[in-house]
């Protein structure tokens, strides 16, 4: 299962289905406020432990016991904390750049915590403006969605209220002292990669995970961004397959 970051919505995974899915059975999930995910219930909480777990009641609808999940940024900090909270549904973890830990987001993101400033940002949201926030995301600008594609999600979230409604939400909702404190409780085998030229988490941060969850493998990758999984593939798959292939004794 490959759950995206905050805008990245599960067509940033596009070409990491097509290298998986000749080898697994892979799913991508866009968790509220994101892509076609719209929240329904008036009691849900938007924080992070109500998305963590909404992506455990997606594992219950489609059947799945446990899975693998690959999270990237924010996806990356729900993976982890629905490994803290139900440890028996994951049985690896790969964590692409993650959340998960008490620091402040970059200006981007607090700027959408702004109860008017915020919600004129995401109403008047553009391609120039999502442009933007991926070239801070890439090490390598050629690599970045096409235009038509920016367009195209700019447009979703101008027109459809209640995607900028679900996003604000969880976006001011969404705090990480409870993953942070929790990283002792992980129990299934984690790789956590990152780019060396990431801008919006550094990568001195790695450390921070691999003091704390036991076993972790951790690499960084050379020449990478934010979006590494695209902006390095081939590094990144190469780290992933390692990993996610048994036996897990000879890694």
């Amino acid at each position: 299962m490959l759950v995206p970051g905050a805008g990245g919505w599960r067509l940033t995974f596009g070409a990491m289905v097509a290298e998986l899915a000749s080898r697994y059975t892979v799913y991508a999930v866009d968790p509220p406020g994101q892509g076609g995910t719209r929240v329904l219930g008036s009691d849900f909480a938007h924080d992070a432990d109500a998305v963590a777990l909404s992506i455990a009641d997606f594992l219950d609808a489609v059947g799945l016991s446990q899975v693998a999940m690959v999270g990237h940024s924010w996806g990356g900090g729900f993976a982890l904390r629905l490994a803290e909270l139900q440890p028996e549904r994951i049985s690896r973890l790969v964590l692409l750049a993650p959340a998960g830990l008490d620091v402040p987001d970059v200006w981007e993101f607090r700027l959408l915590r702004l109860p008017i400033v915020g919600g004129l940002a995401a109403r008047f949201t553009s391609a120039a403006s999502l442009r933007h926030m991926l070239r801070k995301s890439f090490a390598r600008p050629d690599r970045m969605p096409a235009d038509e594609v920016l367009r195209s999600v700019a447009a979703a979230i101008r027109h459809e209220p209640s995607l900028r409604r679900d996003m604000l939400r969880v976006e001011r909702s969404v705090r990480w002292r409870g993953t942070e404190r929790d990283l002792g409780l992980v129990g299934c085998p984690v790789l956590i990669l990152w780019g060396d030229r990431d801008r919006y988490y550094p990568a001195t941060l790695l450390d921070r995970f691999a003091h704390r969850i036991p076993g972790v493998l951790t690499h960084i990758l050379p020449g990478a961004g934010h979006s590494l999984h695209d902006d390095c593939p081939e590094q990144t798959y190469r780290h992933l397959n390692a990993f996610l292939d048994p036996p897990m004794e000879d890694l």
